[in-house]
């Protein structure tokens, strides 16, 4: 014997709204636990220390890398001209900023000469950034 069935099925469409708030759900999640690098592209390995802060997105950064280069912001700064152009670039900032100076984070590679990481800081120092802290990374606790 055969039943009739009472329940028709249906074919309808795939619902797009529930897809989609998981779909941004996910991104919102991944954009928020996610880790951002201060300056991607530029390997530097500074040292360990068991003190250490964050880095606001207000702060300065200036790098310098193995090979002697140094960057501002990320920018390159040319190693021909010395460190007029560093000075030049410092004090642009410092006129732009006012009297609201921004804290300048080195992130100074643990192989350059400990001479040429005071050369610099001396720099930033004389062009009015007093605010200055030394990158490091967590020494890893064993």
């Amino acid at each position: 014997m055969r039943f009739k069935r009472r329940v028709a099925i249906f074919k309808g469409q795939l619902e797009l709204t529930p897809l989609v708030d998981v779909v941004l759900l996910l991104l919102i999640f991944f954009v928020l636990s996610s880790r951002y690098l201060a300056n991607p592209g530029i390997t530097v390995d500074v040292p360990e220390s068991a003190a250490t802060t964050d880095v606001e997105s207000s702060d300065l950064t200036l790098t310098l890398t193995d090979k002697n280069e140094v960057y501002l912001r990320g920018k390159l700064i040319s190693p021909l001209e010395g460190y007029e152009q560093l000075r030049t670039e410092l004090q642009k900032i410092r006129l732009a900023q006012g009297d609201d100076v921004p804290r300048l984070v080195m992130q100074i590679d643990k192989k350059i000469p400990f001479g040429r990481a005071i050369e610099i800081m001396s720099i930033a120092w004389e062009e009015g950034f007093h605010a200055q802290s030394l990158a490091t990374q967590p020494k890893e606790v064993h």
